[in-house]
């Protein structure tokens, strides 16, 4: 049976269900996550040729709307993260799935390009943003506190299932019928995927109908310290805070920059290793991303889950040093089975890092503080993102050659290790305090 979701603070009791519903969240997320990736960046691509045809426009002018989108994502973390934590999630998750629909369907009738760019920044990545990554995982956040790590895996899997089906789905489309038909398609299936989801099953915080984090027993939390005060100490004790305190603690910017010098790594990978691959003669290099996929989805259950149980530093260590060694691999310029195997290797890498970078803000934040956190976090991670794809063309038209873009990445996520290296991380609960 369908909850409906408690938005706004309120003096009345909260209403109580039966059975924890923290798992239907979870799934809630994990749409959120696949539609927000499939109909907005991971077939983007291929809509880059036939577009560019069509108007006589280069591909690098089409080609640069995902950075205008990230860009776009990023300035409107700060008050997405605000009303997320006063409890608005469902309002902007039905919004933002009402504007991407209507903006892809809009796009099936642009006449030009410049109507492509300002429907699609402005339309349907901003609808994107309102129920996408930082929504979803602030949702998970919010129900979820001692498996937070796993749950956020579960999560984030929905964007690695687009990152494989939405490509093959949208050339599928291309192909037979044209790219506006396959952009209607993709906004028609935000309507009847997205939307009734989250109108008829997304709930704020597990208080809202009576619960608590994890499906702990509301009747024992009387007597005892919640979990969430148990394991996450910031929330407990200073409870919630308003963007101008939390922008003020530099530990915020250590690990916003920290994680946002992690996730350059997969936005450069996108625009070089296809040619690059094809530059040592591969015919077959976009299989990096097959072999990617399902070893993604590996590393965020198993280094999402494994956060949960284990100090958490050693699995960030982990994490960067194995993205560390795909990218000296690359620059080895290996054989073709060896590229593929990169991949794999890769998909471990990248694939735990969005729940680590959950789990991270989370315990050093609070549940109060998680979206706002998050989203003054993106103020200084998106930019990072943007400005190293930039780097990595620029260094690959001057110098002739992928190398140097692949040592730079290196040296980035060496300087992203040691950053959250330094980061006082909160234990979890019944942990001691130097395990983190």
């Amino acid at each position: 049976m369908a909850v409906e979701s408690i938005e706004a603070q309120s003096a009345e009791a909260p209403v109580r269900v039966r059975g924890f519903l923290g798992w239907q969240i979870v799934l809630v997320a994990f749409t959120a996550q696949l539609v927000a990736s499939g109909v907005t960046l991971s077939a983007f691509g291929n809509f880059v040729g036939p577009i560019s045809r069509e108007f006589g426009a280069s591909d690098s002018l089409i080609g640069i709307g995902p950075a205008l989108a990230v860009l776009v994502m990023g300035i409107l973390g700060p008050l997405l993260g605000r009303l997320l934590d006063r409890g608005w999630t469902r309002r902007l998750m039905i919004l933002g799935s009402l504007l991407t629909g209507s903006g892809l369907i809009l796009l099936s009738h642009a006449t030009a390009v410049w109507h492509l760019g300002l429907v699609y920044v402005g339309v349907v990545c901003t609808g994107g943003a309102l129920f996408g990554a930082l929504p979803s995982m602030t949702l998970v956040a919010n129900w979820f506190v001692r498996r937070r790590g796993l749950m956020l895996g579960i999560a984030f899997a929905g964007a690695t299932v687009a990152s494989a089906a939405g490509p093959l789905f949208a050339q599928a489309v291309i192909e037979s019928e044209g790219w506006r038909v396959a952009v209607r398609y993709l906004g028609l299936a935000t309507f009847i995927t997205a939307l009734p989801i989250f109108a008829a099953f997304v709930i704020s915080r597990p208080e809202d109908v009576g619960q608590l984090p994890d499906g702990d027993d509301p009747r024992a939390a009387e007597d005892e310290p919640s979990s969430e005060a148990a394991s996450e100490p910031s929330a407990a004790i200073g409870g919630a805070k308003t963007a101008r305190e939390l922008a003020r603690d530099p530990v915020l910017w250590q690990v916003a920059i920290g994680f946002g010098l992690v996730m350059t790594s997969p936005i450069v990978i996108i625009g070089l290793l296809v040619p690059f691959g094809e530059s040592l003669g591969f015919t077959g290099a976009s299989y990096f991303f097959l072999a990617m996929a399902p070893f993604s989805i590996l590393g965020k259950l198993v280094i999402g889950g494994l956060a949960d149980v284990a100090p958490l530093k050693p699995s960030i260590a982990l994490t960067v040093l194995v993205n560390i060694v795909v990218w000296m691999i690359l620059y080895s310029d290996p054989s073709y089975p060896v590229f593929i195997a990169t991949g794999a290797l890769y998909g471990i890498g990248i694939g735990g890092a969005a729940p680590l970078h959950g789990v991270m803000v989370g315990r050093c934040f609070g549940r109060a503080n998680f979206g706002t956190a998050g989203g003054l976090g993106g103020l200084a991670t998106i930019p990072l993102m943007v400005m190293a794809q930039i780097l990595s063309q620029v260094l690959k038209a001057a110098t002739g050659s992928y190398h140097a873009s692949f040592l730079v990445q290196a040296v980035l996520l060496g300087v992203a290790g040691l950053l959250l290296a330094l980061v006082r991380v909160p234990p979890p609960e019944g942990q001691a305090e130097g395990a983190v």
